[in-house]
């Protein structure tokens, strides 16, 4: 009876040495992920339509450290002529305008960025010409 014991208690403590081990590889292999997703860049990569006379807004979640949103948009018309839209803006959690361009058929950008949360790009189509435009935004977050 002792040595079935014996071997109970030892088959208890290799089973609970194993757990642990396994448990610590988890942990670091979940620490590695998670400091990778921190360094990654994030890309914003959009294509839509704006009626003419309307705003489009496209959101982007920045996530809690600071870094760098760069990238370009390109607007064209149906008809090939005056592709220009009557605005774009970039804004912050607050409402705060990162950056901003009037009259133009297309533009680029970079903003750093230090507030975690929603940023939100604004296109309008407004004007004499009440046609739609065909928006490609090509964007892309990256961390400090």
């Amino acid at each position: 009876m002792k040595k079935s014991a014996m071997l109970l208690v030892f088959a208890v403590v290799v089973s609970v040495g194993i757990a642990v081990k396994l448990s610590t590889r988890e942990e670091a292999a979940g620490a590695t992920q998670a400091s990778h997703n921190q360094t990654t860049p994030m890309r914003i990569n959009k294509e839509f339509d704006i009626a003419g006379g309307s705003v489009e807004s496209i959101a982007f979640t920045a996530p809690g450290r600071p870094g760098t949103l760069s990238g370009k948009w390109h607007a064209s018309g149906k008809s090939g002529h005056d592709a220009a839209l009557s605005g774009f803006t970039l804004t912050d959690p607050s409402d705060a305008v990162l950056d901003s361009a009037f009259k133009g058929s297309s533009g680029s950008f970079q903003v750093k960025v230090s507030a975690a949360g929603k940023h939100t790009f604004f296109f309008e189509n407004a004007g004499k010409k009440q046609t739609p435009r065909h928006v490609t935004l090509d964007a892309e977050f990256t961390p400090d």
